[in-house]
């Protein structure tokens, strides 16, 4: 019988159920309901959400608290057929954090292939919290690049059509973050449906290629961008978000209170959300401005004070501009569906 203090669970990589069965076998789970496992034993703690939403697509969600270390090794496939974007707690890969600079998220972001060995630990007495994705080549292709424009649909093929092994880790920034709200404070497991995990799962495919398409994360290391700049930028754009309805602060007070040049400013910033503050930070208040007039619970006027807006008129033309509809469209349509139902 092998030591707990030297557990392994070795699996091939392009094999995802290798890996979850392995595990299973290891933590000594016999029972589960459907694609719900859930123990407490000799080895720990802990729940596993695992399902295949649809051919080629496949989700898992971790959290676990263990009693000895567990090492995960996968044995790298000789093509990339599958590729695995996981959100997981920053420690798990301890060696390639070198360059990671803590945040205010106990969290990292992982793209990998599967013809890489992306070896991982399971501390022993420490919660542990994994979500990850796993695609096909085939489902990118159908359901990711066809519906991409030319460009970026190119540089998404580029990525994929490559066998070289492929390994980035990076700082989880905000919008990541609330998919892992969203994980933490759903009950998933009571729930038991796969709309709710499909839901997340979607969430968090189209932001992340958004963001991998678009350099918002992973950003190159021939940008010369150091990784404590980086997190400086997301620090100060959290802070920005966290009040929506105070104007954005101007690029020189920004700048200054992270110790940097407007030009190098704008231009990390640019790099990382793909766009100015301005135009940011007006894309989060209208998209939060939605949410508030869906509720029903505001008026137009109401809503606009609080997204910062001094003069509603102008609300409500940006608003029009930027949805299609004014607001007193959207909320007769919402209104319309609430009736239906």
């Amino acid at each position: 019988m092998k030591s707990l203090l030297n557990a392994s669970i070795v699996f091939e990589n392009h094999q995802s159920p290798d890996f979850l069965s392995q595990l299973l076998e290891y933590l000594q789970i016999e029972q589960h309901n459907r694609f719900v496992y859930q123990f407490e034993n000799s080895r720990g703690k802990g729940q596993i959400l695992s399902t295949e939403i649809e051919q080629g697509f496949e989700v898992e969600l971790l959290q676990l608290q263990l009693n000895e270390d567990l090492h995960i090794k996968p044995t790298p496939s000789e093509e990339n057929t599958r590729w695995n974007v996981s959100i997981c707690n920053d420690y798990l890969y301890t060696k390639e954090l070198a360059e990671i600079t803590s945040n205010n998220y106990p969290y990292c972001v992982v793209l990998s292939s599967s013809s890489v060995s992306n070896a991982r630990i399971f501390p022993a007495n420490r919660p542990i919290f994994s979500f990850s994705l796993t695609f096909s080549k085939d489902w990118i292709e159908t359901n990711i690049i066809q519906d991409l424009k030319e460009e970026p649909a190119e540089r998404l093929n580029e990525i994929i059509q490559s066998n070289e092994s492929v390994f980035m880790i990076d700082n989880i920034d905000v919008d990541l973050h609330r998919i892992v709200d969203t994980l933490l404070n759903e009950d998933l497991y009571q729930q038991n449906t796969k709309l709710l995990f499909y839901r997340t799962a979607l969430d968090l495919t189209l932001i992340f290629f958004k963001k991998l398409i678009n350099k918002s994360i992973f950003i190159p290391t021939n940008q010369n961008f150091k990784k404590r700049d980086i997190q400086k930028i997301h620090e100060i754009n959290e802070a920005i978000l966290t009040d929506l309805s105070k104007p954005c602060p101007s690029i020189e007070e920004l700048s200054k209170s992270v110790g940097m040049s407007t030009a190098k400013f704008k231009t990390l910033y640019k790099a990382i959300f793909n766009n100015s503050v301005y135009n940011y930070h007006l894309n989060e208040r209208l998209v939060q401005a939605r949410r508030y007039l869906q509720s029903g619970k505001y008026t137009i006027n109401e809503v606009a004070y609080m997204v910062g807006f001094n003069y509603p008129s102008s609300f409500s033309r940006i608003f029009k501009k930027t949805f299609g509809q004014s607001p007193l469209q959207f909320m007769g349509l919402h209104y319309e569906e609430g009736q239906d139902e």
